[in-house]
């Protein structure tokens, strides 16, 4: 399969996983779409996105109040609307939604992605915007074997060694 013949209906249904675990001695909350474990054309979504939004206001061991969850969903649900309604040139989904963290006062948001392009350019016109109301950045990288994705994935035990 190539990035041109994909449809919506080539990817599969996402499914989400949340974990509770320990990140460096502080608690982290990590939803990953567990979907993603089959997923074989990993070659087509060969970029790694790595979106962090920084909380301000902090309860105990470095997560955020629940006042200010509410402001980082809103935040990162913009961001990943405006990332996962990215088409390529031929009108096939640009990215998938492969996890959400919080830890250590950060929210991470990250996805797989076709056309860099496509994502870079989204994202710079929502910074340009102005329009959020926390600092957030993002870093995306050429990562054929979605290492940084395996990371989540190995959460399950039955993905121990997970390599795509």
């Amino acid at each position: 399969m190539t990035a041109e013949r994909l449809t919506i209906d080539d990817l599969p249904a996402a499914r989400y996983t949340l974990f509770d675990v320990t990140r460096e001695d502080l608690p982290a909350v990590i939803v990953v779409n567990e979907a993603l474990l089959a997923f074989q054309h990993l070659d087509i979504f060969r970029w790694h996105l790595r979106v962090t939004i920084d909380a301000r206001e902090l309860a105990e061991q470095g997560m955020p109040t629940p006042e200010e969850s509410a402001i980082l969903f809103e935040v990162g649900d913009e961001i990943e609307s405006i990332v996962l309604d990215g088409r390529t040139s031929l009108g096939a989904p640009n990215a998938l939604f492969v996890a959400r963290s919080t830890w250590n006062g950060l929210r991470e948001l990250c996805f797989q992605i076709h056309d860099p392009e496509v994502a870079d350019a989204a994202l710079k016109k929502l910074i340009a915007s102005g329009s959020h109301r926390r600092e957030w950045d993002y870093r995306m990288t050429d990562d054929p074997a979605w290492t940084d994705a395996s990371n989540f994935f190995t959460l399950f035990p039955m993905a121990e060694g997970w390599r795509g």
